[in-house]
């Protein structure tokens, strides 16, 4: 018996002119009627795309489906959703981006959903939060291979404990060929954004490769400590991560002060003394001010604190922040040299083991660093 595949695209044009298409008005208006497709029945119908069709959809009918991608404008009422993942027990493949619910807001589920067959989610809130991240925290995915989620969830969604267990399986079966991973915080005046993404093998990925890409966004202040915690949280759940490169960019850099509403001499620090503790941090990537390392350095070596966190380091990569790129001068209180700061991590892991003493510390953009040649090395 053959299986069939529905896809369906409307150019940007069409989309720009507009269609009478049932639509619903918001999260928490009307639906009205859902477009009628295949008279509501799947048949031998085994794989649906849409892709910028701006219509209201109920894929109640199609559970027998083995996968699913939704691309721009569909709307779908949130609870036929779940009521649809629960019955589409032989569902492979997931992928919604920038979809739209509407009906009801979106909550988690009490009662998990299960989707025992699926290898592969990709859940992305490219634009704005539509709830995508309420639907991860509802769904349990063992047999998952390629995760990619990139959301705009809620701080109480971030707090949740079962969280990080929804993405185990993905974390572990990428993590198990030993490749380890990068942990990536960004921030600029209005937003931050934390990744967690498995590392490729060779720099190429495969096309079966087990891999996740993990991004949260969002205005919260908290939103680096909280991804901080998922990840740990994470690493209980499924077990030793491997080695991390931690990519820091500009976010201690204290070079953007007029930050999440403060004032502009104000530096709004987005990770702590102990934002890797338990973590094998194996590589730092930051971005830095010339002169102004004092909060890198506390993130490594905590000022109440003579402990050095970061026992499995090897490289410290610095690149500089050309000045036109600044929004502020950072604070006095951030004020430290590069050779101040050389010489406290090098008295730190001259104290450690003979096996981390062999620290390597590489500055990009050399001409931009005011500092002698003699501590260039």
């Amino acid at each position: 018996m053959t299986d069939f595949q529905l896809s369906l695209t409307m150019s940007d044009t069409a989309l720009e002119a507009g269609l009478s298409l049932p639509l619903g008005d918001d999260l928490s208006g009307e639906t009205g009627n859902p477009m009628d497709i295949l008279g509501g029945e799947a048949g031998n119908l085994k794989r649906v795309f849409f892709n910028k069709i701006p219509c209201f959809w109920d894929p109640s009918p199609f559970a027998a489906i083995v996968e699913l991608g939704l691309t721009k404008a569909i709307h779908l009422r949130y609870t036929d959703f779940i009521d649809f993942l629960r019955h589409a027990s032989d569902l492979q493949t997931l992928r919604l981006v920038n979809i739209k619910f509407v009906g009801g807001v979106p909550q988690v589920v009490e009662d998990t959903v299960s989707l025992p067959h699926l290898t592969e989610l990709v859940l992305a809130e490219l634009t704005e939060p539509i709830g995508l991240g309420h639907l991860y925290a509802s769904l349990e995915t063992p047999a998952c291979q390629i995760l990619h989620v990139d959301l705009h969830p809620p701080v109480a969604v971030l707090r949740l404990a079962a969280l990080p267990a929804r993405a185990a399986p993905g974390v572990q079966k990428a993590l198990a060929g030993g490749n380890g991973s990068i942990l990536a915080f960004h921030r600029n005046t209005s937003t931050q954004s934390a990744s967690w993404s498995s590392r490729d093998e060779g720099g190429v990925w495969q096309s079966e490769q087990p891999r996740f890409h993990i991004s949260f966004r969002g205005t919260d202040v908290g939103l680096a400590s909280l991804f901080s915690n998922f990840v740990k949280g994470l690493q209980m759940s499924a077990g030793d991560v491997g080695e991390i490169v931690a990519d820091v960019v500009d976010s201690v850099s204290g070079a953007i002060d007029a930050a999440f509403g403060h004032g502009l001499d104000a530096i709004v620090p987005t990770l702590f003394s102990d934002s890797f503790e338990g973590l094998k941090v194996v590589e730092v990537r930051a971005d830095a001010v010339d002169g102004y390392f004092q909060l890198l350095k506390e993130i490594m070596v905590p000022r109440e604190s003579e402990d050095w966190r970061l026992k499995g380091l090897k490289t410290i990569r610095l690149s500089a922040i050309p000045e036109e790129r600044l929004e502020t001068i950072p604070h006095e209180s951030a004020r430290c040299c590069l050779e101040e700061f050389i010489s406290h991590i090098h008295q730190k892991v001259t104290a450690l083991s003979v096996t981390n003493r062999y620290l390597r510390m590489e500055l990009r953009c050399p001409s931009l660093w005011r500092v002698p040649s003699r501590s260039r090395q």
